[in-house]
């Protein structure tokens, strides 16, 4: 006889992510690799130097445990507010795809699930990826390589159907050097030119994303929109005792987003 209703999907989720990443640390040495982290990737990047955040394997599982899942819950509520879940489309384009979550979140949402393509310079994120997909029974290929570089290609695809792309850069851009930036925003207005739906989400600080209001400026002269999003949500039991754990005391979710919402809806 079953004791209540089965697991949340996104529960199973979690607690298959600390399987996969916590069975190596004590929780105290998990929760000083979170803190680290936080330190390091959040509260002081303008001061990064140029090696990976994720160059321990603390701090890889911290990543992966308990921001990849903040990640995921930020763009489903995203994907819902802006009612990019009615879109209809084959495929999603993964910029810096880190552990795929943020594909996944959207692909899920959509009334049919799109495959995904993946692109990371981070070896240890295309294999996380990969995993993320099939956990969630979705089709992905993770690849290496520059998403710069994947836009630029894409873009120089003529003959694709771009109106059944979809393409998504979630807390990549800000990692990019000013050059790179500089190609990328022209690259992707021009996949919205043609078609494909585009959707940026990056942090809500401002430090984090200097170069934003240019190209707010620039999506909103392409006709697109830009957002400031704040959600209330509840976090799973175990994100939650980690939150509270490592002291932080989130309240919610947040972030800010940069889009073009094509003619994909309802085909």
């Amino acid at each position: 006889m079953s004791d209540g209703p089965p697991p949340h999907p996104l529960d199973q989720w979690i607690d298959a992510l600390g399987a996969r990443h916590r069975s190596s640390f004590t929780t105290a040495e998990f929760l000083k690799a979170l803190r680290a982290l936080s330190i390091r990737y959040v509260q002081r990047r303008g001061a990064l130097p140029a090696r990976s955040p994720l160059d321990t394997a603390g701090k890889r599982a911290a990543f992966a445990a308990f921001y990849a899942p903040l990640h995921f819950m930020t763009v489903a509520e995203t994907v819902r507010s802006l009612r990019a879940d009615a879109c209809r489309f084959d495929t999603i384009v993964d910029l810096g795809c880190g552990t795929g979550v943020a594909s996944a979140a959207w692909s899920l949402a959509l009334p049919r699930r799109a495959r995904i393509q993946g692109v990371d310079m981070n070896s240890w994120a295309l294999g996380e990826a990969e995993w993320t997909w099939r956990h969630f029974g979705l089709e992905g290929r993770a690849r290496r390589g520059d998403l710069v570089s994947a836009v630029e290609a894409l873009r120089e695809r003529r003959g694709d159907r771009l109106d059944r792309t979809g393409v998504i850069a979630a807390w990549s851009v800000n990692e990019l050097p000013r050059p790179s930036q500089d190609r990328l925003l022209p690259a992707l207005l021009e996949l919205g030119r043609r078609g494909a739906c585009i959707l940026l989400v990056e942090p809500l600080s401002h430090l984090a994303t200097p170069w934003w209001g240019l190209w707010e400026s620039a999506f909103l002269a392409a006709g697109g929109r830009a957002d400031e999003w704040k959600f209330a949500v509840e976090f799973p039991h175990h994100l939650a005792a980690l939150d509270e754990a490592a002291g932080f005391q989130r309240e919610g979710l947040g972030g800010k987003t940069l889009a073009i919402i094509n003619g994909a809806m309802g085909q």
